[in-house]
């Protein structure tokens, strides 16, 4: 998986080191992502000194993803790979549903064999 960290200033070694440690790990999960785009914002005030984590990932259908905001930003990239970790369980759970349900079977129609029988002796 490709991991792309945005971030306008730069980052501690250790938290790259932490953002690839957890997104990394994601793939235990699911092993079907095929990019995390991950940005770290400096927030918009509401938290003093505030960093926004998003992450997208990028799967087959519809990409996933989640965002958190914290003092710390350890704890927000940690918070934001925990809520990829549950949805990609959902995912897996939802395609598993549509994977056993199996062919819809229609019910014959009597009605239109007999239709189609009459036609054919008429011929």
């Amino acid at each position: 998986m490709q991991i792309t960290i945005h971030k306008s200033g730069e980052l501690l070694e250790s938290t790259k080191q932490v953002i690839h440690e957890k997104v990394n790990k994601l793939e235990t999960f699911y092993d079907r992502i095929e990019r995390a785009d991950v940005y770290i914002k400096e927030d918009d005030g509401t938290t003093a000194n505030g960093h926004k984590v998003e992450v997208r990932l990028a799967i087959p259908g519809n990409d996933l993803f989640a965002e958190y905001t914290d003092q710390s930003i350890k704890r927000a990239i940690a918070e934001v790979a925990e809520a990829l970790r549950r949805q990609i369980r959902k995912h897996k759970e939802k395609n598993q549903e549509r994977n056993t349900a199996g062919p819809a079977v229609l019910p014959v129609q009597d009605e239109l064999d007999e239709d189609i029988a009459v036609s054919e002796e008429q011929l």
